[in-house]
């Protein structure tokens, strides 16, 4: 146990260490994916005011004029090509002639900037370039402090994106400022490869996590079951072994042949013992081959009757408790191996006599249906199981209740029958039911097919 705690430690350890990593690499990628958003968005906001000032001159002019005035539109059309050969000179160069003409416009035609129109202009061309994104507009002083918003734009101190400040005016007391406000969202849209990438890895990462420790889980389990199995199987087997051993013993002495009847159930002893030796090993050697789908089954008709009174004789003679037998047999015969199936129906009754007060009655039934399957049932009036262990008592080597009831003294075992039970019905095609009510009885139902093409091999 003390491995396996380590290794639960050591794989949180390595989960946490996937998931910083993967935190801090989805952290740059988000600081990265915000930056370059900043840039563009400074980018197309000094365009979108340019446009929002041409747009504001000829409002102006038409409503002046009644028409448009080309050539002053030209010039400053003109004037504002501009390449990217020159790098920071013709951006300082555009800046000037930005905060010229804002100036102008704003002291001389007395035309400040709308707010509303900028918001629609940067948007569009936002989207132009593939960025979607809500935006608003502002008017600001050189100490950020915002003199005038778009109307109906509520700007938050945080979650917005804010481009730089353009000058209005060369005495820096007004500038312009564009703000996305929902960045979050602009930035997701972008990552959404990455984030979804993330989200995979992670569930991949984890389930595998997940799946290695089931295993070593399960496989851990398997050991110990194993382990408890060894220990049941030797402490089972040690007993017969014992008898057998102190029986020869005696038995080479010679104090018993002037004493023929303890002489007989001395040899008695060594029979029962050597047979119930075999028997258990008999049992494992059947269920290797059945998991290993290599028991033959050699199918015929046999009698129900004579099989159920000699195993029914059998107990009486070997237990120390009084055992009724009653008797419904309305089906005679059952198509099975009798070899097999005999020794299922032992452990049934083996366990309807272990498994039961100081006296026991146990009622035999068949029936025949219509689709020409046989039923066998064996019921007793003992212990029961309780319903919460009804649904794994079949399970190899489990014993459920049975093992609390042994260490206080009751029949031991290692949890072969029941699954030997199975194991066999299922070999021949047929099906095993269970109905039980924990302190009242319990009642194993063998149902066998008459024909089926899976009962060999």
């Amino acid at each position: 146990m003390k491995g396996i705690k380590d290794l639960r430690w050591i794989v949180l350890i390595a989960v946490a260490a996937v998931a910083e990593l993967q935190y801090v690499w989805l952290s740059n990628s988000y600081r990265l994916a915000r930056e370059s958003l900043r840039m563009r968005a400074n980018e197309v906001f000094r365009d979108a005011s340019l446009e929002e000032m041409f747009h504001r001159m000829e409002s102006y002019k038409m409503e002046r004029f009644g028409r448009r005035d080309t050539t002053f539109s030209l010039k400053f059309e003109v004037d504002t090509t501009y390449s990217e050969v020159g790098g920071g000179a013709n951006q300082w160069l555009m800046s000037n002639i930005h905060t010229a003409m804002q100036d102008y416009i704003y002291t001389e035609i007395h035309l400040d900037v709308s707010l509303h129109a900028l918001d629609s202009i940067y948007a569009h061309l936002l989207d132009s370039v593939g960025i979607r994104a809500e935006v608003a507009s502002c008017i600001v002083d050189s100490t950020g402090r915002v003199l005038r918003a778009s109307e109906g734009k509520g700007l938050r101190p945080g979650g917005i994106l804010k481009t730089d400040p353009l000058m209005l005016d060369f005495e820096e007391a007004r500038f312009v400022q564009g703000v996305i406000t929902n960045p979050y969202w602009v930035i997701a849209r972008q990552m959404i490869l990455v984030l979804v990438a993330t989200v995979l890895i992670i569930v991949v990462l984890v389930g595998c996590i997940a799946w290695q420790m089931r295993i070593i889980l399960r496989q851990d389990k398997t050991a110990k079951i194993r382990e408890d199995f060894s220990y049941a199987m030797i402490h089972d087997m040690k007993t017969p072994l014992s008898s057998i051993v102190m029986g020869t013993r005696i038995l080479e002495t010679g104090r018993l042949d002037d004493q023929p009847e303890k002489r007989a159930k001395y040899f008695r002893i060594l029979r029962e013992e050597g047979e119930h030796l075999i028997s258990l090993t008999n049992k494992v050697l059947t269920l290797a081959k059945l998991e290993n789908n290599q028991l033959k089954l050699t199918r015929t008709e046999c009698a129900l009757h004579p099989m159920l009174e000699d195993l029914a004789e059998k107990y009486r003679a070997k237990s120390e408790k009084p055992i009724s037998f009653v008797w419904h047999l309305d089906a005679e015969t059952v198509y099975a191996d009798e070899e097999f199936l005999r020794e299922a129906l032992s452990n049934l009754i083996d366990n309807a006599v272990k498994y039961s007060g100081k006296e026991v009655t146990i009622t035999f039934v068949s029936q025949k249906h219509p689709d020409g399957s046989v039923s066998v049932s064996i019921c007793d009036d003992g212990w029961g199981i309780p319903l919460k262990d009804q649904a794994k008592i079949f399970e190899k080597y489990e014993r459920a209740s049975a093992a609390s009831r042994s260490c206080k003294g009751g029949p031991s075992g290692f949890g072969l029958g029941l699954n030997y039970v199975l194991r066999i019905v299922e070999a021949h095609g047929g099906t095993v039911k269970l109905e039980s009510i924990e302190g009242e009885y319990s009642e194993f139902t063998l149902v066998l097919p008459y024909l089926t093409t899976d009962c060999t091999d």
